[in-house]
């Protein structure tokens, strides 16, 4: 009756975090579809808007750079939660904040000096007369500032995963995407828009706010007696967190070579342009593999708090339920073909352009791999199995400048980065697919 209770108890909570990240998902779904337009309106040259998103996604890199710390805590904090050790949690979660802010500081130093002597205008490949090299360096400076006091404030995110509330991050970004769409549609109507500086300075306030509110909330009620203090740094703790999270470290920088340098590369290889057309394909394709998102993040440390119990009967049960939603949304893709010129019609209108079938097919292909692959990061994670996701992730990583450089090359186009990005991610689908069934066979001897 006891393991019954407790995989009733595992599976309520994953379909509570589902069910409210659905919801929150769905506006910012929505907040999604206004934003692209209302960006396209805010800058006057789409060169401009591609190098915006292009600063977003190199700087975002940053926030791998936290030595896999969040990940640390997060599988720590199930575990010392669960045991009610409340010294253990305290220890974790201060010698967390204090690590972080120091090394915080340290990058923010470092990066500084090293951003002023960088010709950000060649980097981005964007000419000084669409936008001034002073202009350009003092925001991404403040985007900067930005996600490096995310890189603290952030850590909020993994002690809600590991109070399995999953929803509540995506509910702060979904607060912050709310904040800037307000300002740029504020600025598109009173014409004071085109000026990325202030739009810097809105994002560093956007993304920060909200992380810092439910910060001070969260310390204030259902984690008070656990509350960061300098008196319970431990440099045992930390170096604990930071051993376990050194392999999500690895972890996080090749998913990073593998998953966020896209946009990097088309703007690097083939100019600042070609961003905002591949950004408006993936903004739809990426829908699917975001709402799959939705039910394999509370898994994970749903997983961790299921093998702390030894209940491997409710996580073979939910990898193959995995499996089985994730074949459903991978085909669904495909289905949305027929509408998708109405869709960019009615959505961009007239900033739309004419869809191509093999880009589309291109992105439904990637978009499925992401998904698959999303099972066994999941699942591994929860477990701590780490090693064999971080061989097959190697290989993809090594395989992706490359492939990127050479296919980009031959067809003169982003078709060049979505096709590396899917050869990338074979090897992990494929040797993970291997390792998750060996598991499973053991799991069912059990």
């Amino acid at each position: 009756m006891m393991k019954i209770r407790q995989l009733n108890g595992n599976t309520k909570k994953v379909i509570y975090n589902v069910v409210n990240g659905m919801g929150v998902k769905g506006i910012a779904i929505i907040i999604g579809f206004f934003t692209i337009p209302a960006y396209m309106r805010y800058f006057s040259d789409n060169a401009i808007l591609g190098v915006w998103f292009t600063i977003l996604s190199v700087l975002n890199w940053i926030l791998n750079f936290d030595l896999g710390i969040g990940n640390g805590v997060r599988n720590r904090l199930v575990v010392t939660i669960a045991n009610n050790d409340e010294k253990g949690t305290r220890k974790y979660i201060s010698s967390a904040y204090i690590f972080l802010t120091a090394i915080s500081f340290s990058l923010f130093c470092v990066v500084y000096v090293v951003s002023q002597i960088i010709p950000w205008n060649t980097i981005f490949n964007i000419p000084e007369q669409k936008i001034n090299s002073s202009a350009l360096k003092a925001a991404i400076i403040i985007v900067l500032l930005g996600i490096l006091l995310q890189f603290v404030l952030r850590l909020i995110s993994s002690i809600l995963y590991a109070l399995q509330e999953s929803f509540m991050p995506s509910l702060l970004m979904l607060i912050a995407n709310i904040i800037l769409l307000i300002f740029v549609t504020i600025s598109n109507i009173s014409r004071n828009n085109n000026n990325i500086i202030m739009l810097a300075l809105v994002y560093l306030f956007a993304v920060n706010v909200p992380l810092l509110i439910a910060t001070i909330v969260i310390f204030s009620t259902r984690l008070k007696k656990v509350k960061p203090s300098k008196r319970f740094f431990d440099i045992k703790y930390a170096i604990d967190t930071l051993k376990l999270g050194s392999v999500f470290l690895g972890l996080q920088l090749e998913a990073m070579v593998l998953n966020n340098t896209s946009i990097f590369f088309i703007s690097w290889l083939l100019g600042s342009i070609h961003v905002v057309e591949y950004n408006v394909y993936f903004k739809i394709f990426s829908l699917v593999s975001t709402v799959y998102a939705l039910i394999t993040v509370p898994i994970w440390s749903a997983i961790t708090k299921a093998k702390s119990e030894n209940d491997y009967q409710w996580i073979l049960k939910t990898i193959r339920a995995l499996q089985i939603i994730a074949v459903i949304f991978t085909i669904s893709q495909f289905l949305m073909f027929p509408i998708m010129q109405l869709l960019f019609d009615v959505w961009l209108g007239e900033n739309s352009f004419d869809v191509n079938y093999l880009t589309m097919f291109l992105f439904a292909v990637e978009q499925g791999i992401m998904i698959w692959s999303g099972i066994y990061a999941s699942i591994c994670s929860g477990l701590n199995e780490m090693k064999w996701q971080f061989v097959w992730m190697t290989v993809g990583a090594c395989l992706m400048i490359p492939l990127t450089i050479l296919f980009t090359n031959i067809f003169y186009g982003y078709y060049g980065v979505i096709l590396a990005h899917c050869i990338s991610l074979l090897p992990y689908c494929v040797g993970q697919t291997v390792w998750l069934e060996r598991f499973i066979r053991k799991g069912e001897k059990r």
